[in-house]
């Protein structure tokens, strides 16, 4: 059964690459060093689009920070890992996967370390600006907690998107 499951895992998140593409919006964020997701944190990204670059060996993400009500675009190119993982440099060294994906909905798991050497786990929730079901949130709790994230860090962000579509 542990096989099936662990095959079933594989097949699911090479099929997810594919399903990168696209406009997506940050639904929900999670870290377990909460403060650098609040309102005018450096890692609270408003994300707008996903390119793969290079049959996904590269992947484009366009994303808003936002600041003292001001919106800032930003475009990071990741590159995939020997491990499957895209690794960036934003606010400190990035690594980062998509842990589960539908057409409708991604969470993409992420390991930061800052400048100063300090590191977060977060979770970004990506969907198509609507806010999540209920199954979509069970699911992003299972990965918080996987993660040592408490369910009281993840945060809703459509409410406090107001930057550019």
């Amino acid at each position: 059964m542990v096989k099936f499951l662990l095959l079933a895992l594989a097949f699911g998140l090479a099929n997810a690459h594919a399903q990168l593409e696209g406009k997506w919006f940050t639904t929900a964020i999670a870290a377990d060093n909460a403060d650098i997701i609040e309102e005018g944190g450096p890692l609270r990204l408003y994300a707008r689009e996903l390119a793969c670059i290079e049959a996904c060996n590269k992947l484009e993400i366009t994303f808003y920070i936002k600041a003292n009500d001001q919106c800032t675009k930003t475009k990071v190119v990741a590159n995939r890992q020997a491990d499957g993982k895209y690794r960036s440099q934003f606010e400190g060294d990035n690594i980062f996967s998509p842990v589960y994906a539908t057409p409708e909905f991604i969470i993409f798991s992420c390991h930061n370390v800052n400048r100063t050497g300090r590191t977060t786990n977060l979770i970004y929730a990506v969907g198509k600006g609507k806010t999540l079901t209920s199954v979509q949130y069970e699911k992003l709790e299972e990965f918080a907690k996987v993660l040592n994230i408490p369910r009281e860090n993840i945060q809703d962000t459509l409410a406090s998107d107001i930057c550019p579509k």
